[in-house]
């Protein structure tokens, strides 16, 4: 297929459009993740909770925290060239599934009604089966990386298994 100058031109704008917005997306996950932090401390200094409830909310939004800096750091991969990767998102999924577990745990340690108590293991075990899949896929994604090509002679590529030519 034959460019045109002007589809050129158009596709350049265009991926210089692309760099901009990611570089704003950026500078936003920065100031998102400091922001919370500056609202993690003055949640904690303000002293409205029990000490566990302070551990709490500080674990929360230090998981909250990992999440921004995992999608920043997804979108620096992608500026620098390299392609989306899977893990990253997985990873920035279980953080969060983590995050609710932790927020179901401090609503089971408040007493509320048997049903409601019900209602709030279930959710709890849901999160956990959430969690395990995705664990599960986090693993096979870093298995399927791993995993040896086959060769030209139609063998494997890894160099420490080669067998001898009969």
């Amino acid at each position: 297929m034959i460019h045109r100058p002007a589809n050129a031109r158009l596709l350049s704008i265009l991926v210089a459009a692309e760099h901009v917005i990611l570089y704003l997306v950026s500078f936003v996950l920065v100031a998102v993740g400091v922001g919370i932090l500056v609202l993690m401390c003055f949640t904690i200094i303000r002293g409205d909770t029990s000490g566990a409830e302070k551990i709490i909310i500080v674990l929360e939004e230090l998981l909250l925290v990992l999440i921004v800096l995992e999608i920043f750091v997804t979108v620096q991969t992608h500026l620098e060239g390299g392609r989306l990767q899977l893990e990253p998102f997985i990873i920035v999924g279980i953080i969060a599934i983590v995050r609710h577990i932790l927020s179901v745990v401090v609503r089971l340690s408040i007493p509320v009604s048997s049903a409601q108590n019900r209602e709030q293991l279930i959710e709890l075990a849901v999160y956990a089966g959430c969690a395990f899949v995705l664990v599960a896929a986090l693993a096979l994604a870093r298995w399927s990386q791993r995993r040896p090509g086959p060769s030209r002679d139609g063998q494997g590529s890894r160099s420490d298994t080669s067998v001898p030519p009969q």
